[in-house]
């Protein structure tokens, strides 16, 4: 039998042309633009198991059956994957370029995974048979499996089409799904008929298609390859819009301009698309964008992977350290001075109007090489007088919301206690950060009223939901300077306790570093009150407080609360690991628990263990969450693998 490999050659070719297009994108962290680039990849492997399959059927003598049985099911199963793959790529392109949530990565990749298993079977079964490695493709049964698979996939993204029509417009989606069901019968076409080679042209053709009139380069990236500003904003809206955690490195280029005179903008460029090559490269999903013609921004989405909550300090250093280095552009070396802002969003930049602020203002901003620049200083302009109207309403409205962050017994190997912490979303001005709220309301002389409002709520929450029986011993409270230097503090606070009838036991007060140093009659007095009644105090955040630690021992704290800040740097820096241990001895010696804050990863974990830490607080067991959420965590709580030793 004569087999004819033209439109296989053709093919080949075509899918080398646009992989070598492609390469530049394909390292952008843009799901659509990967999952294109294995589709193309896709068919060339397809179409170099074609030629293999034809050489072994014309010499059979060449190739044991094994052999030939492998390259016959990794040929069958990378055509499928062809089909799984668009599938795959129809979701990316379609939810704003975000990757596949865990319910939709099932649902498109395991029943693939099923037929790849039961595909297998039948392989390995015609070899022990003695039959030819590549008769299984023609089993009837199989023939069915892979038909049923194929309609699955093309009813599944045909669902995803109707869903995408807002989001990509009716024109685009229809070339996307007229390219699905053509996809989906090539590949139909190469199961009934294993011995036809003309596939992998047709779905070449298919591809430049997509690639001409969906997915085009010049839509989303600019001349240095960085994409665009308008990307940013639609990207960014969903990321707020769907609450997922991102952090971003504005790197603004302070004499691009100077460079851009003194050698053109052409090679200006090719400095530019230097930059952002290295970029890309740091980490596998980050994306890059130019937001100005001297701007760029690196966006780094946060995952269940990711270990630490902030700007990652190693990408920061690392770039900070690689601008201050000359970069080469073909035959040309230059500096590229920049300065950066980095932010935790939605944490430092609440909402999706104070980001497009931070974007417009980034450029106008007084910045020197090599500075960070706090991104509080961009979004500066009227704070603090939002941040007081927003406080005024809240008081007035009744919209302050008590937030708690789960505390962890290492002896008791659960949860037993929970820290409240105040929030403001305001209806205008979004969320309004902690620190700036409860500093803005210390200095107009709100903070009692709002610190009566935390308290009476979290009395309230406890007693109503009668968390004991769910074995929540405690929940701490914060006390700021403030309000410990009010006289009748302790007497007004115990009343409320009787009010909801509560019990000493149930309540823990924090009180900073800054607030027990106060030498005043009035803080001495209620710290005692409470003491006398039985309620139990914290030192909270200590190391970052003045370094006389006289009230240690003159003030009846029970439990030490370690900033995270020692915890942290203690991972990198030898004398930061000393003095932490050393506050751990010191705290066992005096019988205090410890308490630690900040705890993210499981190298901490272990190292906290080693140290016999009583209790962890942080974002590896959970962020401060609503009361309902927090009930909810505690009843379903499972205990991590690291804990159980």
């Amino acid at each position: 039998m004569q087999y004819n490999l033209v439109f296989d050659y053709v093919g080949l070719f075509m899918l080398i042309v646009m992989l070598l297009y492609f390469r530049p994108k394909g390292q952008s962290a843009l799901a659509s633009y990967r999952v294109f680039y294995i589709i193309l990849f896709s068919l060339l492997l397809t179409a170099g198991l074609d030629i293999l399959t034809v050489v072994y059927r014309m010499q059979p003598e060449v190739l044991p059956k094994e052999a030939v049985a492998l390259i016959n099911l990794f040929n069958c199963m990378v055509q499928l994957f062809v089909v799984v793959a668009y599938t795959a790529y129809l979701k990316a392109i379609t939810q704003m370029e975000s990757w596949l949530t865990k319910g939709w990565s099932r649902m498109i990749y395991l029943p693939y995974i099923i037929a790849f298993a039961i595909t297998s079977v039948f392989a390995v079964r015609n070899c022990m048979i003695g039959e030819r490695g590549d008769t299984f493709r023609d089993h009837p049964i199989l023939k069915i499996l892979f038909a049923i698979l194929l309609f699955y996939y093309l009813i599944t993204a045909l669902i995803i089409g109707l869903q995408s029509q807002g989001v990509l417009g009716r024109k685009r989606t229809t070339h996307l799904m007229i390219s699905a069901v053509l996809l989906e019968g090539l590949q139909l076409m190469q199961v009934m008929h294993t011995r036809i080679y003309i596939v992998v042209f047709f779905s070449a053709l298919v591809m430049l298609h997509v690639m001409l009139l969906v997915q085009r380069a010049e839509k989303l990236f600019d001349s240095a390859d960085a994409l665009k500003k308008e990307v940013l904003i639609r990207s960014t809206e969903e990321d707020y819009q769907t609450q997922r955690d991102f952090f971003v490195m504005f790197i603004r280029f302070l004499d691009y301009d100077v460079l851009e005179d003194a050698i053109g903008q052409e090679d200006a460029e090719a400095f530019m698309r230097q930059a952002v090559i290295y970029l890309n490269g740091l980490r596998r999903d980050d994306l890059v964008f130019r937001i100005e013609k001297s701007c760029l921004l690196l966006k780094l989405p946060k995952n269940e992977k990711e270990e630490r909550w902030g700007m990652p300090e190693e990408i920061r250093e690392a770039v900070c350290k690689r601008f201050g280095e000359p970069w080469r552009a073909g035959l040309m070396q230059s500096m590229l001075s920049a300065a950066f802002v980095t932010a935790n969003c939605p944490e430092e930049i609440p909402c999706m109007n104070d980001f497009q602020k931070v974007v417009d203002r980034i450029q106008k901003a007084d910045m020197e090489a090599g500075e960070i620049l706090p991104v509080r200083k961009l979004l500066s302009e009227n704070e603090d007088a939002h941040i007081l109207e927003a406080i005024r309403r809240a008081l007035k409205e009744h919209t302050f919301q008590v937030y708690y962050q789960p505390i962890y017994s290492t002896k008791e190997k659960k949860i037993v206690a929970a820290e409240a912490l105040i929030r403001l979303f305001d209806p205008e001005y979004g969320f309004i950060p902690p620190e700036a709220m409860i500093t803005m309301a210390e200095k107009e002389g709100y903070i009692l009223e709002i610190g009566e409002i935390v308290f009476t709520e979290v009395c309230r929450f406890y007693s109503e939901n009668q968390l004991d029986r769910i074995g929540i011993r405690y929940i701490e409270v914060n006390l700021s300077a403030v309000q410990c230097m009010q006289t009748r503090l302790a007497e007004e606070f115990m009343e409320i306790m009787r009010r909801f009838n509560l019990s000493a036991e149930q309540i823990n007060f924090e009180i900073t570093e800054t607030s027990a140093m106060i030498s005043n009659a009035v803080v001495t007095h209620n710290i005692s009150h409470f003491e006398l009644h039985g309620i139990s105090l914290s030192l909270d955040d200590y190391g970052t407080g003045y370094s006389n630690i006289s009230y240690l021992y003159n003030l009846p704290f029970m439990f030490m609360k370690i900033d995270k800040s020692i915890l942290w740097s203690a991972e990198s820096n030898e004398k930061a690991d000393i003095i932490l241990r050393n506050i751990f001895r010191m705290a066992q010696r005096l019988h205090l628990k410890v308490v630690m804050e900040g705890v993210e990863t499981e190298d901490q974990i272990r190292k906290l263990l080693a140290l016999k830490c009583d209790y962890f607080q942080g974002y590896y067991f959970s962020k401060p969450v609503s009361g309902k959420d927090f009930i909810e965590y505690v009843r379903n709580f499972t205990l991590p693998e690291i804990c159980k030793s």
